[in-house]
């Protein structure tokens, strides 16, 4: 009887030790998304960024505003020269910041979970290496840059006429529809928010693979950082 209880015992903390080691800690989770899709494939993005990521804040916060809520994460590079990006009917002003130091993409995602708790700040995004930095029209404007995505993305439905589907995906991903194009009928401009489902890209991939929509592309952006 001691054996089979002894048995019993060894079996139970066994299980309880796989239970523990197969479910991960918070902090080592990575959500960095290397991927989009194009034509039916996943296109590569590139190799994480680790010592830059992208700041999103709305354009009713002042550069003042921001260079002070800058000027309290202990995380960035205080002696970097960072530049606040605005784009003409952008929502978001967009921030490429460097981190005192190289970090893992879990140690990443950590920071950007904890960075968007700020009401300041509309999204955090990773950055990807490229060893493109030029324009599209073939001028340097750097001399080292990272690639990344703001918080639009954009869907191409089968059937302008039928937004079915696309109003339940957007329900479902408790995405934003921001507007239709005005000359491509089809084309959707759609946003993630701190309360979606995921950040934009995480959302271009799931509108695709959904396999409603003919076509679902992020916006993916160069960012010279030096």
């Amino acid at each position: 009887m001691k054996k089979l209880i002894l048995s019993i015992t060894i079996i139970l903390l066994i299980f309880a030790s796989c239970e523990k080691n197969n479910e991960p800690a918070p902090q080592d989770k990575c959500h960095f998304i290397n991927f989009k899709y194009y034509s039916g494939k996943q296109d590569y993005l590139g190799e994480l960024q680790g010592i830059y990521i992208l700041l999103g804040i709305d354009t009713a916060y002042d550069d003042s505003q921001i260079r002070s809520f800058i000027s309290t994460v202990k995380q960035f590079d205080q002696n970097y020269a960072y530049t606040i990006y605005l784009t003409a009917q952008y929502k978001f002003k967009e921030i490429p910041m460097r981190l005192k130091a190289s970090q893992t993409c879990e140690e990443i995602t950590k920071l950007i979970s904890e960075l968007e708790q700020n009401a300041i700040v509309s999204y955090v995004h990773y950055t990807m290496k490229t060893d493109n930095c030029q324009n599209l029209i073939g001028e340097d404007v750097g001399n080292l840059c990272v690639n990344s995505y703001g918080s639009s993305f954009y869907v191409k439905v089968f059937d302008e006429n039928d937004l079915t589907d696309l109003n339940k995906i957007i329900a479902e991903t408790k995405t934003e529809l921001v507007k239709q194009d005005e000359f491509m009928p089809s084309w959707f401009e759609l946003r993630a928010t701190k309360s979606s489902n995921g950040d934009a890209l995480k959302m271009a991939n799931y509108f695709y693979e959904t396999g409603l929509f003919q076509c679902s592309e992020p916006g993916i952006s160069k960012y010279p950082v030096e």
